[in-house]
């Protein structure tokens, strides 16, 4: 019986449920939305290094895992002693950029001739290396979602560069222009974020690494798979970060509490005849408190699902409009969606189905 007033229930004010099922949905899309999209940008920067092929990643001391919010700095010169270093075969030094013109992305300022050898190197589909100072070169990802072609101009830190390279993903940036002309653009001359350091057999890296430390102490030495691990799990390490997922996921759920409580509240004011029919015919407290209780949870799956619907439509055509952006929507924090949906479900229906099952049948029959 409670299972088919719930359902007359929902069908009573079909606009009012359908808002009620969207805003529960809401609060779902956007958690879903927010943490897919940092997860993916953080994990998306692990995978591109990971393709690298350097050995070991150097950083000035109090420097970042999370490259876009480092700040820190060290001398170009430093690479000159690393050299010498017993096991070093090449040292690449760059400079890493946050770029918030045309896309949020990091730019990696490079010399291509030591990055080249430091690294596994370039592999061209067209065009070249830069050679002029405002020349650029980018991956095939970032040319096919910005439709740019050789020859193209773009505009990075406020200048104009000319596109003369694309080359196949996977190089730890998806952008890269001249060292020098990033440095005299920044202000910072002879000063590079970190170093990547290619050893002369992949046995001598913990040895290779141990000796930098003890030559540059109170600076970050990793190797680079440890680097990459690092920056994986930033995302869940990072305090400025867990901060920020943290209040979206309070606004997600005081979105979801006051759809729930505002639709139960004026539900209950709409019925309190009913209410009253219901309680003079012999039904108790706790079965009036079930009815709107069972309706909350009912709207809360309904806006659940069409969460889940609504937030792998979002991340197909987040893919589909911008190739470069990643959004990764695992199974754990569809659960944890799910669970902080359900919270604020019971939290903003559990007054008005309390204040339903307390009303005096008299004066619910009385009401007008």
């Amino acid at each position: 019986m409670s299972t088919s007033i719930v359902t007359a229930n929902l069908f009573y004010r079909p606009m009012r449920t359908l808002a009620t099922i969207l805003a529960i949905a809401l609060e779902v899309v956007l958690i879903l939305i927010v943490v897919g999209l940092t997860r993916g940008m953080v994990n998306e920067q692990a995978r591109r290094m990971e393709g690298l092929g350097a050995d070991i990643v150097l950083q000035p001391p109090g420097s970042s895992f999370l490259l876009a919010t480092s700040t820190a700095a060290m001398s170009e010169k430093i690479a000159d002693l690393l050299k010498g270093v017993e096991g070093v075969a090449a040292v690449a030094p760059v400079m890493v950029q946050l770029n918030t013109q045309g896309g949020l992305g990091l730019l990696y300022a490079v010399e291509l001739e030591t990055f080249s050898r430091a690294t596994r190197g370039f592999n061209f589909v067209s065009g070249r290396g830069f050679q002029e100072p405002y020349e650029v070169i980018i991956d095939d990802i970032q040319a096919n979602s910005k439709k740019l072609q050789i020859g193209s101009e773009i505009s990075l830190l406020n200048h104009k560069f000319v596109v003369c390279g694309i080359f196949e993903h996977g190089m730890g940036s998806r952008v890269f222009l001249p060292l020098r002309t990033v440095q005299d653009l920044t202000g910072a001359p002879g000063k590079v974020s970190l170093m990547f350091i290619k050893c002369l057999s992949r046995e001598e890296i913990p040895a290779v690494a141990q000796r930098i430390r003890e030559k540059l102490k109170g600076h970050t030495v990793l190797p680079l798979d440890e680097f990459v691990s690092q920056v994986s799990s930033s995302s869940n390490n990072l305090v400025a970060l867990r901060y920020f997922l943290n209040t979206v996921i309070f606004i997600a759920t005081v979105v979801g509490f006051f759809a729930i409580f505002l639709a139960m509240y004026t539900a209950i004011t709409e019925r309190t005849r009913e209410i009253g029919i219901l309680k003079s015919l012999g039904a108790s407290k706790s079965f009036v408190l079930s009815i709107f209780m069972k309706e909350s949870l009912l709207l809360c799956a309904l806006g659940f699902l069409a969460g889940i619907v609504l937030a792998f439509s979002g991340q197909w055509l987040l893919l589909k409009l911008l190739p470069s952006l990643h959004v990764e929507l695992s199974l754990d924090w569809v659960i944890k969606a799910g669970l902080i949906a359900l919270f604020s479900a019971s939290l903003g229906g559990f007054y008005p189905a309390l204040r339903a099952a307390r009303q005096d049948p008299i004066e619910a029959l009385a009401y007008e």
